[in-house]
């Protein structure tokens, strides 16, 4: 399906409020919810037709992906994609900025903005916290790119504590006005994922992935004491402010096909996945496992990118239901704690507990030992890793070293950067420990290959996660960095590894 311009319609705000107050939500509003959520925008605008073709085709392309968490500094996300001087001059007002950290910083902008496609996770359009812009609209119209933008989430939150008169969470007093301190006229509450191209869009769908979270009633239940102990002790740790976010939606895939010259058939298809963080790794899991099922019979070249919030955590509201189904009701918990008891040795627990952290630190991929140093999030990378396209593709997990940044060899190396330790982490919490507790790899990009078809199968190289251009200028645009790789069009060859940062 060939499109240039389309969406669906957005919601008023007396729809909104019926939206976040009144369920199940009447019919017609529930219709125009699933058309909403079903349905993505999608804009050719950027002097190319779906049908076109670029005279010369390229001899590689450059795709950056980025978790911009519903981020007030829209225009530092602008600059840090379109201009690395004005970006630099911004960023030299922090004054951390030494002269190598400057020069690391310009070499990274000057990557960061060779991306023909950025994948864009938690990017907003009518929302309050970034001044109503139309986030996607504006970054594609700055970056002369085409782009298709799927709703996630229609947030509710202001409304629902106004209309409920709540004392809680950031609405106070603004949320008993009249009209709960938002302006009726302009907010639209739209939250989700988005796909920028230089390439036109051919077409764009989305995939919903299981319900491993339900954000509108589970949010909406009264909060424990025990969860608003642990959200004053987390706050105050790590700034890690676990509001209620009320809303109406779930998670979903971004599945965009682009017309891009020079890869085999003329046509690739960008996966874009956002997977829950309110739910723990086998919830992740599931949510990708359906994903593979749905994407199995693509054919030709695939690349798969976003944020996977591969924590090895379950980041819901902490309950005593909660507490009593992971720990007093779980097996594991029981024969956890019977080998410690058990075992000769004073402090075993600790130890195995503090050498599990260190061995799954920054590195979700690393190895699982099922009850006494479980990593709940290998699981999923297992599932990556086995999965086969129907035409025999699969995705490249190899890691060769000469196509890894600064040469770090190991599995997914060619298209994540690895430090000393695991992955360079693409998440921070503000404060946090030695940059040890409260770092994550979060965000990532896959790439299929195909062995039997060295002629149609595309290479990795060079993975970046572009730490300084998100940290170096205050305060921080996102908690998550922008990453980014490289991809040959040709069959695999020699690369020079690039220099350190």
């Amino acid at each position: 399906m060939n499109v240039a311009a389309a969406g669906p319609p957005t919601l008023s705000f007396q729809e909104l409020i019926t939206a976040a107050e009144v369920d199940p939500p009447p019919p017609e509003l529930q219709r125009k919810l699933d058309i909403l959520f079903d349905t993505p925008f999608v804009v050719n605008s950027a002097g190319q037709t779906p049908s076109s073709s670029y005279e010369a085709a390229p001899a590689a392309l450059h795709i950056a992906e980025w978790n911009i968490f519903r981020t007030s500094d829209d225009e530092g996300v602008k600059l840090a994609l379109t201009d690395a001087s004005a970006f630099l001059e911004r960023a030299s007002k922090n004054h951390h900025l030494n002269r190598r950290r400057r020069d690391a910083l310009k070499e990274q902008l000057n990557v960061l903005q060779r991306a023909d496609v950025v994948i864009l996770n938690e990017i907003d359009d009518g929302v309050d916290a970034e001044h109503y812009h139309n986030v996607p609209a504006e970054l594609a119209q700055a970056l002369h790119m085409n782009y298709t933008f799927a709703v996630e989430f229609l947030e509710l939150n202001r409304i629902y504590l106004g209309t409920h008169s709540m004392d809680f969470a950031d609405a106070g007093h603004a949320g008993r006005k009249a009209n709960f301190g938002l302006d009726p006229s302009r907010y639209l509450g739209l939250e989700g994922t988005a796909l920028l191209s230089r390439y036109p869009i051919r077409s764009s769908r989305i995939i919903h992935l299981p319900v491993a979270y339900d954000w509108y009633h589970d949010e909406i239940r009264a909060l424990s004491d025990l969860e608003r102990a642990r959200r004053w002790t987390a706050e105050r740790l790590f700034r890690e402010r676990v509001l209620r976010q009320v809303r109406r939606g779930g998670r979903l895939a971004l599945l965009v096909e682009l017309n891009v010259p020079g890869a085999p058939g003329g046509v690739m298809t960008v996966v874009c996945p956002h997977l829950e963080d309110y739910c723990g790794p086998k919830g992740r899991q599931r949510q990708m496992d359906y994903l593979l099922s749905q994407i199995r019979t693509l054919q030709g070249p695939v690349v798969m990118g976003g944020d996977l919030n591969t924590t090895g955590h379950d980041g819901r509201p902490l309950t005593l239901s909660g507490i009593l189904h992971h720990s007093l009701l779980s097996l594991d918990f029981w024969v956890r704690e019977a080998g410690y008891f058990f075992f000769p040795v004073p402090g075993a627990g600790e130890m195995i507990r503090v050498g599990n952290l260190v061995k799954n630190w920054d590195d979700p991929t690393a190895v699982s030992l099922p009850v006494v140093m479980d990593n709940g999030e290998r699981r999923l990378f297992t599932s990556l890793h086995s999965f086969q396209f129907a035409d025999g593709g699969e995705l490249d997990f190899s890691g060769d070293r000469r196509h890894s940044y600064q040469s770090r060899g190991s599995t997914l190396s060619d298209s994540a950067q690895r430090s000393w330790k695991g992955f360079t982490p693409s998440f921070r919490f503000d404060r946090n420990f030695h940059r040890m507790i409260g770092t994550y790899k979060l965000d990532w990009i896959f790439v299929k290959t195909n062995k039997d078809r060295p002629d149609s199968s595309l290479t990795p190289a060079f993975g970046r996660t572009f730490t300084l251009v998100n940290r170096a200028a205050l305060p921080h645009i996102s908690p998550h960095s922008p990453t980014g790789l490289e991809i040959r069009f040709d069959a695999p060859h020699q690369y020079l590894a690039n220099g350190g940062e």
